[in-house]
């Protein structure tokens, strides 16, 4: 039994020194994700379009400090447009990805009334969603009749946008898809739960 201990002893020393080397070069192939990452922007920049304010690498909704570096005419702040608003005014990016990260589609909307009823409320949930973060948005609404298409630029803006109308408008019918790749969410939301 002596044997056995020193074999299994001289035995683990190589073998971790082994694994050492394949995580070693492993490591070394694998570029992380925070490898790829650019240098943020320094200093503060405003939206000429919407208002929000850049600033610790991130947008931001600050109404007084928009008004302020409106008032002061910084040359960093003028011009310049964040995300979202390069999506809505100069159109798709370059590389064919979509203007919009989430799609919502209301199906079965034949009362007009109810239909403006229910835009009225998709719109004031955005507008609470953009008020937190300047990325949510509706990019685009399309409204074919019974059918309404709206485009959102975050994916969970759909969602909570799809949540809004079904909680709201009792009776219909949610669906939600998420896609495994990097495309945009699905809701889709119907009137009658029959119909669908």
């Amino acid at each position: 039994m002596a044997t056995l201990k020193n074999a299994s002893k001289t035995f683990k020393p190589g073998r971790a020194k082994k694994l050492k080397k394949t995580k070693s070069f492993v490591n070394k192939s694998r570029v992380e994700w925070w490898e790829k990452e650019t240098k943020k922007k320094k200093g503060m920049r405003l939206c000429a379009h919407c208002g929000a304010v850049y600033y610790e690498g991130h947008w931001h909704t600050a109404p007084a400090l928009s008004a302020l570096l409106q008032k002061s005419g910084r040359p960093s702040g003028k011009g310049e447009l964040c995300i979202q608003c390069r999506w809505v005014v100069e159109g798709a990016p370059a590389g064919g990805r979509p203007l919009f990260e989430g799609e919502l589609t209301l199906d079965g909307l034949e009362n007009l009334e109810e239909k403006a009823e229910i835009l009225k409320t998709l719109r004031n949930a955005a507008a609470r969603a953009f008020r937190r973060d300047p990325e949510d948005r509706i990019v685009s609404i399309d409204d074919r009749g019974g059918r309404v298409v709206i485009s959102t630029s975050e994916n969970q803006l759909a969602v909570a946008l799809g949540k809004a109308v079904d909680a709201a408008y009792k009776g219909g019918k949610l669906t939600i898809t998420w896609s495994y790749s990097d495309l945009p969410a699905r809701v889709y939301w119907c009137r009658s739960k029959g119909k669908c």
